[in-house]
Parts: structure tokens; sequence; C-alpha cells
């Protein structure tokens, strides 16, 4: 009865979940998800895997698949022989491309390598871009491990030298996935490799030293030696990486913006723009470099599971990884450090010169201002005199000097009309009237302009 019990009270697990310690405990959702994200390849005429089998005599087997059914057909062939390695390479047309990969295809090679759905977290890594998308972002690296099994995912991030179109170098970040899965038993590697492009540098050397038979046998023999293949393909360049950007920063440094508030405005917008496109590609470095160390530390947890007498060896290999990140990661937080300061030091350029120009603009109008009063005086002075002026010439004008003057015909002297009194008499008042109405209405205002001073002193 007790034993019914406990059997009723038993949690079951609903068929479609395999593994409940699973970190994709839904792996029909990461399918979704790699679809919504145009991971995967429409056509399969655009399809192109890298297979390569290595048996336990060493033996290499390359195979192309190009379509569903060869895939099928391989793995019908295909087999985990004892003290081998499978290798299954999928790349991008291009970084910003999906996998050459069909959706069905994906899922029978996870069926063939029995492989755990974490592995799809590496899938989604890869899709169809419009931008830089996620370039900070390294999915955290996977471990799982049984009594004779382990499996480590990760997606390495690494510089990668590139020719843009105007023919000038430059640097790109790109990165590859890895998964790995070990049998301790029959010491067997199965390997699934995502690539950024067709024919990547890390690709070509393990084909390469795969048809070695002294480098193959080092690979069957350490499982852990094809990582150090792909580090040591890309790991350097984030030297020649920092280095490129440091270059190109230090002609913007203090010492060499001394000179730029009397450059153009165009010309240090251009300069800032500049500095700024560096600062953004630095920006991602901390992230990337700290997963690499997330990277590191799986793989010294791995090699842990491993307990062979090469497990030393390859914990000092992975210390002296260590070592380097720090390195760069120091480097790289100088960089950023000197792209801020250069960016600040362009902005104050920028502000000073503005208000420079701002205060020349004052300047000019101070001096506009004064001219326009001395204007304002020499029109005021002129106004008087007119003002003066003006009632004797209008009287003048209305009576007409032929009524005050005449000429003698006799002596041809001039002789004055003795109603000349009638100009005089009319001028003189009709001048101080004019002059007395200006000065009435010049005083009225002054002293309204006091009584408002004085309303807003009282009310202050």
């Amino acid at each position: 009865m007790l034993d019914e019990e406990k059997t009723s009270d038993a949690v079951t697990l609903p068929s479609h979940i395999s593994d409940p310690f699973s970190l994709a405990l839904y792996p029909e959702d990461y399918w979704s998800r790699a679809e919504d994200r145009k991971c995967f390849q429409t056509d399969e005429s655009k399809v192109k895997i890298e297979c390569i089998d290595v048996d336990s005599e060493g033996q290499v087997l390359p195979h192309t698949i190009t379509s569903f059914d060869q895939l099928c057909d391989y793995s019908s062939k295909s087999s985990t022989a004892p003290g081998g390695l499978r290798i299954i390479a999928i790349p991008q047309v291009n970084s910003w491309r999906p996998l050459k990969v069909t959706s069905r295809m994906a899922r029978r090679i996870v069926e063939i390598t029995s492989a755990s759905s974490e592995v799809l977290e590496l899938f989604l890594s890869f899709h169809q871009k419009i931008g830089e998308l996620e370039k900070a972002y390294s999915s955290a690296p996977m471990f799982k491990s049984t009594d004779h099994t382990f499996e480590v995912g990760y997606i390495f991030k690494y510089a990668f030298p590139k020719t843009g179109p105007d023919g000038l170098a430059s640097w790109v970040v790109r990165q590859t996935g890895v998964y790995q899965k070990y049998d301790r038993d029959t010491n067997h590697s199965t390997w699934i490799f995502l690539h950024p492009s067709t024919d990547c540098p890390f690709q070509r050397r393990l084909r390469e030293d795969l048809g070695s038979a002294d480098q193959c046998a080092k690979f069957r023999q350490h499982p852990f030696l094809i990582h150090n293949m792909l580090f040591s393909t890309y790991f350097p360049n984030w030297r020649a990486y920092l280095a490129h950007h440091q270059a190109q920063v230090l002609p913007m440094s203090p010492a060499g913006l001394a000179d730029r508030v009397n450059d153009e405005l165009e010309d240090n917008y251009r300069r800032l723009d500049f500095v700024r496109s560096i600062e953004y590609s630095c920006a991602p470095l901390q992230p990337i470099f700290q997963s690499l160390t997330k990277t590191f530390n799986t793989l010294a947890r791995a090699n842990d599971f491993l307990g062979d007498r090469d497990a030393p060896a390859m914990r000092q290999l992975l210390d002296n990884y260590h070592s380097h990140v720090d390195a760069y990661s120091q480097s790289a937080l100088i960089l950023q450090t000197q792209t801020a300061r250069a960016a600040q030091i362009l902005s104050d350029a920028i502000s000073f010169k503005i208000s420079m120009t701002a205060q020349a603009q004052t300047d000019y109008m101070l001096d506009l201002t004064v001219a326009t009063s001395d204007d304002a005086k020499t029109v005021r002075v002129i106004t008087v005199v007119t003002l003066i002026y003006l009632p004797s010439t209008f009287m003048a004008t209305l009576l007409g000097m032929n009524s005050f003057f005449e000429m003698d015909p006799e002596s041809h002297n001039v002789v004055v009309s003795p109603q000349f009194w009638i100009w005089v008499v009319c001028s003189v008042p009709l001048t101080l009237a004019t002059v007395s109405y200006w000065w009435f209405f010049r005083w009225k205002r002054h002293q309204k302009a006091v009584k408002e001073q004085n309303l807003l002193i009282e009310g202050v």
C-alpha cells in the first residue's frame, strides 16, 4: 500500500522533456526563436556542410553535404569509432547572413550527435542581421557531465582584419560557435563548429592538420587540443586590434589637440565623430573579455574531468590564456579612457570655439550699437537745428522775400521794406513754439521713464 502511495506521489515528466535539469527545458521554443531570427536557410540549394570523420586508425574521411538526403546517408554510414573524431562544420555565407543549413538539417545534426538541447543556444547567435546587433553578447559557456561523458559549448569572439571598400585596412569582431561532446570510455570526440564564413582560417588549419598523421594522432590523444588551435588562430589578434585603434586615437591626444581651438567647427565635428566611432567600437570589449574568462574557466572544469597525464599541461595553458585576457582587458580600459578624454577635449574645443564666435558677435553688436548711438546723436542735432531754422524758412517761403527786400532802380541798392517786422514777429514766436513743443514732449517721456524705474525699484 505504501509503495502505491509513493508511486502516485512521484512526479511524471512530460514526454517532450528528456532532461529536467536542462537549461533548454523546452527545445521547441529555441527552434521557434531560431526560425524567427532567420538562423537557417530556407533554400536547400544554398546548403553546404563539411564533415570530417577520423577512425580509430587515424584515417581521415572528409564529406561535403549539400542536401538533407546526403546528410541522412552520412548519418547511416558514419560511426563513433573508439579513439576517433567527428567534426561537423556549418558556415555562414558571411557574418551577417544565416547558416548554410536548413532547420530540418540542423535538427538532424543534433540527433546524429546526440547533443544536449543547450547546443541550440549556439545556433541563436548566428542569424541574419541588418546591423551590428549583439556585438557585445557572447552566450554563456555551457558544461554538462555524466560519469562517462562531458559536453562543452561556447561562443568564441575574436578580432579579425578586414579590407574596406576603399581599400583601407580595418578590424571587425567575429565569432565562432564551438560544441564538443567527449566520451571518456571510448575516447571519442564529436565537434560542431559554426563559422562566420565559408573558408575561415581556423577551418583551413584544422583540415590541414588532420591531414598530418602526427598532428591527427595528437588530436585523438588529447580531446582539448582543437580548442587550443582555435584560440591560437584568433586570440593574438586582440593585441593588433587594440594597437590599431590606439594608433587612430593618438593624433587626437591632448598634445595633438592643443591647436584644435583655432580649427574650423566642421573639422572638429568630423574629428569628434571619428573619435566617437572608435569609442563605440571599444565599448563591447570588456563584456567580450569577461566571456572569454568564463570560457577558459569552463574548459578548466572539463579538463579536470579527464584526469589524465596531460591535464596539468592543459591547466597551465588555460592559466596563460587567463593572463593574456587580463592584459588585453587592461589595455582596453586604457584605450577607452584615452578615447573618452579625446572626445571630451574635442567637445570642449567645439564649445570654446562656439563661445568665441558668440563673443565676437556680441562685441560686433556692441560696436554697432555705439555707432548707432552716435548716429542718433548726430540725427538729433540735425533735427534740432532743422527745427530752429524751419519756422523762419517756412515764413520766408510763405511770404516770399520780395515783400521785404527790393532793389532801388536808381541806386541799385537793396532796400528793406518797412514791413520787415512782420517776418520777425512771425518767425521768432513760431521757432520758440516749435522748440518748446519738442522739449516738452521730451521732458514728459523722461519723467515717465523715471517714474516706471522708481516703481520697479520699489517693487523689488
